[in-house]
């Protein structure tokens, strides 16, 4: 009774793979493998740690920055700011293999870096951001 119910459960994974099974080697009780059709290659997950830790000061205070960071009045902002010349979802940081990219997400004032209006910009260390009349400090870690 076990090896009926081990040959169907082969039969079942084998059908779900592609392969049937030969009805010889089945009469004969030999074992077939079920491997999947196509080689697939495992992707190599980027892990957080990997590449350059960034983050704001403000205020002299450290802020890590984390991918889909915000920066605005909003309640949605992971950052918020009381500046009145600062938009609601000002501007966002975003990682780009290992850079930070700023981006402005169309702000009525503008986002500008290093003095320079920007719509999107990979940052260096020592960058200065400037969100409404809030000015922040970007470093690396």
């Amino acid at each position: 009774m076990k090896e009926s119910f081990k040959t169907k459960l082969k039969t079942l994974i084998g059908g779900l793979r592609g392969k049937q099974p030969k009805k010889d080697e089945d009469k004969q009780g030999k074992e077939e493998e079920f491997a999947p059709t196509k080689r697939y290659q495992v992707a190599k997950e980027q892990k957080a740690d990997e590449g350059k830790q960034g983050c704001l000061i403000w205020n002299s205070e450290a802020i890590m920055l984390q991918p889909g960071f915000l920066v605005g009045r909003g309640v949605s902002c992971h950052l918020r700011l009381s500046d009145p010349g600062c938009s609601r979802v000002h501007a966002s940081f975003s990682r780009v293999g290992e850079e930070w990219l700023l981006k402005d997400n169309s702000s009525k004032n503008g986002t500008f870096l290093n003095g320079e209006p920007i719509s999107s910009a990979v940052l260096k260390n020592g960058d200065k951001i400037q969100v409404g009349h809030t000015v922040l400090l970007y470093e690396e870690r």
